[in-house]
Order: C-alpha cells, then structure tokens, then sequence
C-alpha cells in the first residue's frame, strides 16, 4: 500500500513539473512539430477529378492572405485528354485585379496586376481559373500533372519587393460522373428570382445544388445536363463558388462562376491572337491609354462586353498635340470580347510611341477595357491599366515578368472617374 501511495505520488510530482515546463517553455519549442506558416507567396494546386465529356477547372489557390501587387506564374497542363481552354478568370475580392494569360502549347503564362492589392487577401477563392474540357474519348484512370512552373514565378509586395514563392501541384484524374462546365449568368449582380442556369453533366434529379453564401429558392432539373436555379436574394454571381453533390455517393463537384465570353473574331497579330485579357471588374464609358511602338514593342486593346445589349465604341488616336489622326467604330455584341494591335484598326497611320488612344462608349452599356503591350522579342504581352483622364494615361505596362523590370516601379490607387461598377 505504502508503495502504491509513493508511486502515485511521484507521477503526480512529474506531472506537474512537467505542466510547469511547459508554460515556461519558449513558443518555438512548444510548436515543435507544427509548421509555422510559410512567410511568402504559398500557391498549391488541387487535385481534380473529372468524368471523360466533363470540364476541368484548374485552380490555383494561395494558403495564406497575403497583399500582392503584381505576378508572374507560368502553369503547365498538357495532356492529350484535354481540349482547348475554355475560359479563364482572374479573381481578387475588390475585383481591382487584371492581367492576361499567354497560352501556348498546354501552358499559360500570368501577367497579373493589383493596383489596391486586393489580389491574394482571400484564401477562400482561387486567383485564377483555368477551363479546358476532359475529352469524350478519355480512358478513366488516366493522370496529367497541373503544374505551376517554378522558373516562371514571380510575386511582388505592395512595395515590390519580390516574395519568397511555394509552389505544390496538383494533377487531373479521368474518373466520377459529375462536372459543371458553365454557369448562365456568370458574373455580376443576378437579381433574386432570376433563373440561373448550372450546366454540366451528370445531375440527377435529386442532385443538390449549394451556392457559396446564398440561398437557392427553386431548382428545376431540366437534364443530366443541365440544372435550373433561382436564388431567395439578390447575389453577385462573379467569383461564387458551386457545389452539385449526388446524393446516392456523396460525390461532389465544385465550380467557381464568372461572366464566360467569347473572342469576336481574331487578331493577325499572333500574339495578340493567343492571349486572353483578364479584365478587372470595373466598368468604364471613357478610358485613355499612351501606344508604346518601337523596334518589337508594340500596343494592343481588349474590350468586353458583360451585359445583355451591345455596346458601340469608338476609338480616337490622337497626335501628342491633340490632333486626332484616326478612329474607329466598332459593336461589341453581348457577351464577347474584342482585342487587337493598335496597328490593326488605325490602317495607315502608325499608332506611335507619343499619341494617345481614348476609348468612348457612344452607345449602350459601359463595358471592361484593358491594353496590352507586346513584345514580339520577348514574346510577351503584359497588361496596362486604362486611365480615365488623358493626363494620367501610362505608356507602360505596370507590370512586367522579368524581376529586372519591376525595380523601381510603383502605382498608386487609379482615380475612379467615367467608370461604374457591376
């Protein structure tokens, strides 16, 4: 009994020597075994699971809520199970983000740009999503890696210091029943009761249907391929995460919606041709841009048109004392983006290095606009914010891929004249 009593005793003593260490003890050794969290740009990849006749979305997502102001990411995805690219879509809670994605050869090439360096500041959203189908003919089973490019990563502070960059990819496997492909309306503000359409395959009748933060009213289903919604309030589709579950396996399908548009015809310039503009979400009436033209530089404009009605535009380039050299009218239908060499539309004068572009909706909704300056060297094109005021109008990307080219550079917040937004 005696011995019992001792033994109890010297546990407890341990016991609570060992509490008493521990609340002493400094906080790293006490984290021992927990990762602390990464201090830079941590981006990862996840796996996806995708039934052959479905659509891929790639996401690339950041861990961690960090400010950035511009980025460079390379991502690979190369596979002949896999269609073209669909639609791609850039994302940052104020929706002040923009850039382009240069594709070539299973792989896209990010140009991105956060003049209030909201890009990064939500982990509960991917920066960017990239659509391409699974083929019909696609052996379930089959793998590709989805790969972020470590050679082609760069990511700048709200100062533009370069991070520290992490990168964990993912992979694609042919395999399960459901995908959603597209969601109609998309983007911006889907007043309640407004039929939303969830495209795809798969559904059944009872399929659930969940819409991140809101509350679906009715669901109709309409096919395996197609779900109908309405929702109990108003909601800004743009950047909402969809989820289609089967109830019978609790298989489980996820989707981040936006405004998916289509080019309107194509430019000669192949550059230009292969790049997709990801526009910010403001919506602009007048706009200003400066042409950069030199020995392979060379300026571009994307436009898009969100909105059920077209858009008439007109485009003036001036002479640096203000005389109007050239312009060009143009409609920009409903749910189609436009983009072009400068060169392209101005036929006979040259859009040189000094003038000045403006960009006037004359008719109809306000729409997306964004330059694009090309290096046909480089084999580059980088995004640059348009100006409302002629005075402000940059003749140079604010961003650039090559580390080199950042030094120095700094951007305020743009002015938010002649603009709306969605």
């Amino acid at each position: 009994m005696m011995r019992t009593r001792l033994s109890t005793r010297f546990h407890k003593l341990v016991a609570g020597l060992s509490l008493f260490a521990l609340l002493l003890a400094p906080a790293g050794l006490l984290a021992r075994g927990i990762e602390a969290a990464f201090a830079g740009v941590e981006l990862t990849v996840p796996n996806e699971t995708v039934p052959p006749g479905g659509m891929l979305q790639l996401k690339v997502q950041i861990t961690e809520p960090t400010p950035i102001s511009k980025g460079g990411q390379k991502a690979t995805f190369s596979s002949t199970f896999l269609g073209a690219v669909q639609g791609i879509a850039l994302f940052s809670p104020a929706g002040d983000a923009s850039g382009t994605a240069l594709l070539s050869n299973g792989s896209a090439h990010f140009s991105l740009h956060s003049p209030i360096f909201d890009m990064g500041s939500n982990i509960d959203y991917p920066i960017v999503t990239i659509a391409m189908p699974v083929k019909a003919t696609a052996i379930p089973g089959a793998t590709v890696p989805l790969t972020l490019d470590p050679s082609f990563s760069e990511w700048a502070d709200p100062t533009g210091q370069l991070y520290p960059v992490l990168l964990t990819n993912g992979s694609v496997t042919v395999g399960g029943t459901l995908s959603i492909s597209n969601l109609v309306p998309g983007g911006g503000v889907v007043p309640a009761g407004t039929k939303i359409a969830v495209f795809g395959m798969g559904f059944r009748p009872n399929s659930k249907v969940n819409v991140n933060e809101a509350l679906v009213a009715t669901k109709t289903y309409v096919s395996s391929n197609e779900i109908d919604i309405t929702l109990t309030t108003a909601v800004n589709m743009t950047s909402r995460r969809i989820r289609v579950t089967k109830p019978s396996t609790n298989e489980v399908t996820t989707y981040y919606s936006y405004q998916r548009t289509t080019p309107a015809g194509k430019s000669a310039n192949p550059l230009i041709a292969a790049t997709v503009p990801l526009f910010a979400q403001s919506k602009w009436t007048v706009a200003h841009f400066r042409p950069v033209l030199n020995v392979s530089r060379f300026t571009g404009v994307a436009l898009q048109n969100e909105a059920a009605v077209a858009s008439n535009v007109r485009l003036t380039l001036f002479a640096a004392n203000g005389t109007v050299l050239a312009a060009h009218s143009l409609t920009i239908q409903p749910s189609k983006r436009f983009s072009r060499d400068l060169r392209e539309l101005f036929l006979g004068v040259v859009p040189a290095t000094g003038t000045k572009l403006k960009v006037k909706v004359t008719s109809g909704p306000p729409i997306q606009v964004l330059g694009l300056l090309g290096d046909s060297v480089l084999r580059t094109v980088d995004p640059v914010d348009p100006s409302p005021l002629p005075g402000n109008a940059s003749s140079a990307s604010p961003f650039s891929t090559n580390a080199a080219q950042w030094a120095g550079f700094s951007r305020g917040v743009p002015e938010r004249k002649n603009l709306s937004f969605a």
